[in-house]
C-alpha cells in the first residue's frame, strides 16, 4: 500500500509535496511534536509501534487497533494535523473518524480518490465521512 500512496503523492501538484515516511507510530508522534506537518497518511490500522505506550497498556488487550491508539495520542497531545487513514477494514471507519481522522478510505480507492482527499485536507475543509 505504501508504494502506491507514495507514487500517487509524488505526482500530486506537479510533484511539489515533500513526503517523509515513518514506519512506527511512536516515531511519528515524536516527529509531529518536533516539527509541523501538513498531513498524515496512515496506511494500515495495524501500523506498528516500536514501544507500546505504557499509559494505554490495557488497551492492547482490548483489541484496540494500533492506528486508533495513534489517533487518540494525537488528540491527547493536541497535535492539529489532518489524518487520512487507508484500510480495507470498513467496519473501522466510524471508529477512525470518531477518533479524529479527517478521512477514511479503502485501498482500492487510493488511485482515484487520494488526490481529492489530500486537496480537501490541505484546503481546510471539514471532515470527509
Amino acid at each position: 500500500m505504501l508504494p502506491l500512496c507514495l507514487e500517487r503523492l509524488k505526482h500530486l501538484h506537479g510533484g511539489t509535496y515533500q513526503v517523509e515516511t515513518i514506519p512506527f507510530c511512536d516515531d511519528a508522534l515524536m516527529a509531529l511534536r518536533q516539527q509541523p506537518f501538513d498531513l498524515v497518511l496512515v496506511v494500515s490500522l495495524l501500523a506498528p509501534w516500536r514501544t507500546w505506550p505504557s499509559l494505554n497498556a490495557p488497551t492492547r488487550f482490548m483489541g484496540l487497533k494500533p492506528a486508533i491508539l495513534f489517533l487518540k495520542q494525537l488528540r491527547a497531545l493536541r497535535i492539529q494535523v489532518p489524518v487520512i487513514v487507508v484500510s480495507q477494514l470498513a467496519s473501522a471507519k466510524q471508529e477512525v473518524l470518531a477518533n479524529g481522522a479527517f478521512a477514511f478510505m479503502d485501498p482500492f480507492d487510493v488511485k482515484d480518490d487520494l488526490e481529492v482527499l489530500v486537496s480537501l485536507a490541505l484546503g481546510g475543509v471539514g471532515r470527509i465521512e
